[in-house]
């Protein structure tokens, strides 16, 4: 074997596995759940564990073992990545939708994961030239550096989009609260939210005023930005739903006293505030649906929107291959 046959064969272990583990890490950023690809995740588990089985088999080229060494060394690196590491960020999954302190968590275990690689893989062609110039094997221009690429430009579009991502989140947790709290009739939880939910749309949206588009890309922030001005309308409308609950609250105190008493004995104050109350709980209600209605529109158009344009951008800037 020569010295190019002995850099090709590892080169070709590495092309090989680059090909599963770029696109599963693709898969996950994009927005696939890692819990369903656990399949995929095994398959690549597997396969890292036969790379490394194979380099271990490839005798020293003239007593050298130093690229051999830096490429084992780094698939064990993607075996403990993909075999310890992905299966946190599996079972960190099931809770990361609940709140924004466990998503940022989530995304933060991912962005080390993804650092994590880096720093292994750093080191593979720094060997890879040493050994082309110590056996005289001429490298064409960026045949050492194409994964390091990818792995770098995957990273930075992570980075963008999750810090996109956390932004909406933080403020979607609270709407997400706040419709809940209205399901449940819980005005004061209602409240609570609603409050949350302006300010923290409100930050979002100064948060955003200082993000750059990404390689001249702005649809994610242009998009990011329709979500959150509509949270912060939705903060500012959610009183006439409350107000109608209110309403029929009051009538339901109304009508419990009033059926308690006999007919013969209600007053004619009695039958007053008793259809007052109604009439008022009765316009209420048409406002109430009026603006539940077109609250739950528009927000199943920004958020559509949004869903549509975080995969259009990681389609279209992060590396698959």
């Amino acid at each position: 074997m020569t010295a190019v046959e002995h850099m090709t064969f590892l080169s070709g272990q590495e092309e090989t596995l680059s090909l599963k583990y770029l696109s599963y890490m693709s898969e996950v950023a994009h927005g696939v759940r890692a819990k369903k690809m656990e399949k995929r995740r095994q398959e690549l588990i597997a396969a890292v564990r036969l790379a490394i089985r194979e380099g271990n088999k490839l005798r020293p080229f003239e007593g050298d073992a130093s690229l051999r060494n830096a490429y084992v060394n780094y698939w064990t690196v993607l075996l403990s990545i993909f075999n310890e590491d992905y299966s946190k960020i599996i079972d960190m999954e099931e809770v990361a939708e609940r709140s924004y302190d466990a998503m940022e968590s989530y995304l933060l275990l991912q962005d080390k994961v993804d650092e994590k690689l880096k720093e292994a893989y750093n080191k593979v062609p720094e060997a890879y030239q040493t050994f082309a110039a110590s056996h005289n094997v001429q490298l064409t221009q960026g045949q050492s550096t194409k994964l390091d690429r990818k792995l770098n430009e995957t990273s930075r579009v992570n980075n963008y989009a999750r810090q996109l991502f956390l932004i909406s989140f933080k403020s979607s947790v609270q709407e997400s609260n706040m419709i809940d709290a209205l399901n449940k009739a819980d005005l004061n939880g209602m409240e609570q939210s609603k409050n949350a939910l302006k300010l923290y749309s409100e930050e979002g949206l100064s948060r955003l005023d200082t993000l750059k588009p990404y390689n001249g890309d702005a649809s994610l922030v242009t998009a990011c930005r329709k979500v959150l001005e509509f949270q912060k309308n939705e903060s500012s409308r959610i009183s006439v739903l409350s107000d109608y609950m209110l309403k029929r609250e009051e009538f339901e105190k109304i009508k419990k006293a009033f059926d308690a008493k006999p007919a013969s004995s209600r007053k004619q104050a009695d039958v007053d505030a008793y259809n007052k109350s109604l009439d008022a709980m009765n316009k209420g209600i048409n406002d109430f649906n009026k603006t539940n209605d077109e609250l739950n529109k528009g927000r199943d158009k920004v958020m559509q929107n949004w869903d549509a344009a975080r995969k259009r951008f990681l389609d279209q800037h992060v590396p698959h291959k």
